[in-house]
């Protein structure tokens, strides 16, 4: 029987951990049984995969312009890194953390805002300053961009 005073580590649902469980999986049999981790990761593909064919939802998309493709890039290998040092998924810590009102937590999700906002003004800075000058590129397609 167990204590309901017993300390239990908290945890929140995360992609990052049971995608690298998923790939040493692959690389390497593995004995241990299977976690609610590793059935999220193909349960929530397949269920939208269905959602969407069921209800008619199911497109392909694309960017609208050549120009946010280069920030989104950028965002994923910078979010797969962050990923991968902080041995889990960062948002999920800061709002896991953040739930409980853990200081760790709100000051992860600061960080992340701090520097979401650092690098949006960054990355429209340089590209207004690209589309000023005439005869390239990026000024056709700044101009063309909604």
């Amino acid at each position: 029987m167990t204590n309901s005073f017993e300390l239990l580590q908290i945890q929140g649902l995360t992609f990052s951990g049971p995608s690298a469980e998923w790939w040493m999986r692959v690389l390497a049999e593995s004995g241990e049984p299977w976690t609610f981790g590793l059935g999220s990761m193909p349960g929530v593909f397949l269920g939208s995969l269905a959602r969407a064919l069921v209800g008619g939802d199911w497109k392909m998309e694309s960017f609208g312009s050549a120009c946010t493709l280069p920030r989104h890039i950028i965002g994923a290998v910078f979010m797969g890194l962050g990923s991968m040092l902080a041995g889990g998924c960062a948002v999920g810590a800061g709002m896991t953390d953040g739930a409980i009102c853990a200081v760790t937590g709100w000051l992860t999700l600061s960080g992340m805002w701090i520097g979401g906002g650092a690098a949006n003004y960054l990355l429209d800075r340089s590209r207004q300053a690209r589309a000023e000058t005439p005869n390239t590129p990026v000024a056709a397609a700044y101009a063309a961009a909604p």
